[in-house]
């Protein structure tokens, strides 16, 4: 009886590591789809780059929103938790490619406001995902 109960533990921890594996590529596709869009839209339309920093945040928020619904609906319980995780290891890749691709940026203001924006969103997309499977 103890298998059984050890399998189904295993099982259910596979199932919540691929709940939140899918959240975060869930919102880096839609932060890329968004990122190419926009800049799209740079080279070949007369849209200036002075937007750059508010389409930055509500990409993020967005597609942290998104990836935690996704992650939370495929767990039973603490959509909450699941949710605000998209939105952590959002942002530790989101630092880790920006030190690979410009190793001089520093860590701004801005930079901890997104990635608590990004950390909120999560945890509401979670809280809205968990609830929307009742």
């Amino acid at each position: 009886m103890k298998n059984n109960k050890k399998g189904n533990n295993d099982e259910k921890q596979n199932d919540s590591i691929v709940s939140l594996t899918k959240g975060v590529i869930f919102s880096y596709l839609i932060t890329a789809i968004v990122f190419i869009v926009y800049g799209i839209l740079l080279t070949y339309t007369e849209t200036t780059e002075k937007n750059i920093q508010i389409v930055v945040m509500i990409t993020t928020v967005l597609s942290v929103l998104i990836g935690g619904i996704i992650s939370s609906k495929g767990v039973s319980k603490r959509g909450l938790m699941f949710g605000m995780l998209v939105g952590i290891i959002y942002s530790i890749i989101m630092i880790m490619i920006s030190f690979c691709v410009l190793p001089t940026i520093k860590i701004t203001s801005k930079m901890i406001m997104i990635i608590i924006l990004s950390i909120s969103a999560g945890g509401i997309g979670g809280i809205i995902g968990i609830n929307s499977k009742k």
